[in-house]
């Protein structure tokens, strides 16, 4: 029996317009109310998660930068995961001998950005790979308005954030608009010469790296145990790299139809795509005992 249903947000909760549907709202609702457990486990900060999710009111434990943070349900922030500031350096580095992309570090104090156009570029990348009908001009332009939303600290320097003893450095985010072509090469970089790294992807033109220790899989696992759930009884839903660890560990572990093909296969079933309501429709399954492992 699901006891626990943990779910990605881009990509999978959320619809190309950023948004919960109506029908996934009422599926979360529903599940809760029968007395099985539901939480978020996303890439995104806890600002930029929680909005979405107060919105629609929905209540639950959110897992935020990939697991390396934890929120309860009521907003407290239980723990942090962060990278060592040596590490970060050495990444930086090592960023500064590849052309074409830009880093953001995602902080206990907001993220950090040294570049307004390249970040505009990659919120309308983002837009544009998620609205296969959208031309790129038009998600720059729905970039521009969705930037609005964001509270970026843009400096001239990360040596300024890194030097603060006060800031945790959760994630860093890397993004290039050719996407594998450049980030293929830096994460194999990456992966030898920095020890203790969890390198994933939320998109095809974005690096999300964070401490070994800070996976959805391993949040994921700690939350269960927390409210005394086994494997067995979790079922987790998810569309991309950064979900392979949660989707991994799970006893029934979902992949929407739009999901890459690294997590469908990691996933060992498949719902509709996150345009179609794939959320609810797993969550339909469960509440009719039509999820089997069998």
């Amino acid at each position: 029996m699901i006891k626990l249903i943990v779910s990605d947000m881009d990509g999978t909760l959320l619809d190309e317009e950023m948004e919960i549907s109506q029908a996934n709202v009422s599926a979360i609702k529903r599940v809760q109310s029968q007395g099985i457990h539901f939480a978020i486990a996303t890439g995104r900060d806890y600002p930029l998660a929680s909005p979405v999710l107060e919105e629609n009111g929905i209540k639950c434990p959110l897992i935020a930068q990939n697991g390396a943070q934890y929120f309860d349900a009521d907003g407290n922030n239980r723990y942090n995961r962060g990278l060592e500031k040596s590490t970060v350096r050495k990444m930086l580095s090592i960023f500064s001998d590849y052309n074409d992309i830009h880093e953001e570090l995602m902080t206990n104090k907001g993220i950090f950005s040294d570049n307004k156009d390249k970040r505009l570029e990659m919120l309308a990348m983002m837009i544009y790979d998620m609205n296969p009908d959208t031309t790129y001009e038009e998600a720059l332009e729905n970039a521009a308005g969705y930037a609005e939303k964001l509270q970026i600290n843009f400096v001239d320097d990360y040596q300024e954030i890194i030097s603060d003893n006060s800031a945790i450095i959760l994630k860093v985010s890397v993004h290039s608009s050719k996407g594998r072509e450049v980030l293929g090469p830096l994460r194999e970089e990456l992966h030898r010469e920095i020890p203790d790294l969890a390198i994933t992807a939320s998109s095809k033109r974005n690096l999300e790296i964070n401490h070994a220790a800070a996976q959805k899989g391993i949040a994921v696992a700690q939350l269960a145990k927390q409210l005394g759930i086994k494997a067995d009884e979790v079922m987790t839903i998810g569309d991309n790299l950064n979900d392979l660890s949660m989707l991994e560990w799970a006893g029934y572990s979902v992949a929407v139809a739009n999901a890459e093909p690294e997590a469908k296969e990691a996933a060992r079933f498949e719902t509709s795509s996150n345009r179609q309501n794939g959320v609810a429709e797993a969550i339909s399954r469960v509440l009719s005992g039509k999820m089997s492992t069998e």
